[in-house]
């Protein structure tokens, strides 16, 4: 829960950013506000919806319904446990309710897996096909959408992750994203 508030929190302050740069340019350039309005209504409707398709797309490769069910049955076992006044009974709820843990381990870990392998690679995409779209809230859209896809994808794998998946992974990104870098914004200005 904490972390969805921080993400929460880090997603509307960066709209925030975005609504008062918006602003600024419209004052300064005496643009159409409505329009700009509309770009960015793009804008976060692209960034919003790429990791939720992402979650929905590892949900279709790994249902959370076993983890659910899990989840009610170590409730029912743990209250099993606290309710007995047999100490046999106790602690074979207690090896239960152990067993019940290490199943919910596995499967939010194929559960993250999958995460990884449909949201670190539509990201990807997202990311390098944002950068390259003359459309600019559509191409910002997906960027940010793309680099936050990424970025939920990658990190809810990151403790499971081999370290030379987790060092190939980041290498790839970083690189893309220099040469990317280097060749849309590294030409001088011209005067």
């Amino acid at each position: 829960m904490d972390e969805t508030l921080i993400y929460a929190a880090a997603f509307i302050t960066l709209i925030a950013v975005a609504v008062a740069t918006a602003i600024i340019a419209v004052r300064r350039d005496g643009r159409n506000s409505g329009d700009l309005i509309k770009q960015l209504i793009v804008w976060v409707a692209l960034s919003a919806l790429l990791p939720l398709t992402s979650y929905s797309g590892a949900t279709l490769l790994h249902s959370p319904k076993r983890l659910s069910d899990l989840a009610a049955e170590q409730q029912r076992v743990q209250q099993e446990t606290y309710d007995t006044n047999d100490v046999a009974a106790r602690n074979k709820s207690r090896d239960r309710a152990e067993s019940i843990r290490k199943q919910i381990e596995d499967e939010q870990r194929a559960f993250y897996r999958a995460m990884f392998w449909i949201g670190g690679p539509i990201g990807f995409c997202a990311l390098v096909v944002g950068f390259f779209l003359k459309v600019v809230p559509v191409g910002t859209g997906l960027a940010f959408g793309g680099l936050c896809t990424l970025t939920s994808g990658c990190y809810s794998y990151w403790n499971d992750m081999g370290d030379g998946l987790r060092f190939g992974s980041l290498l790839i990104v970083l690189v893309t994203i220099l040469i990317i870098g280097m060749t849309k914004f590294g030409r001088p200005a011209a005067a």
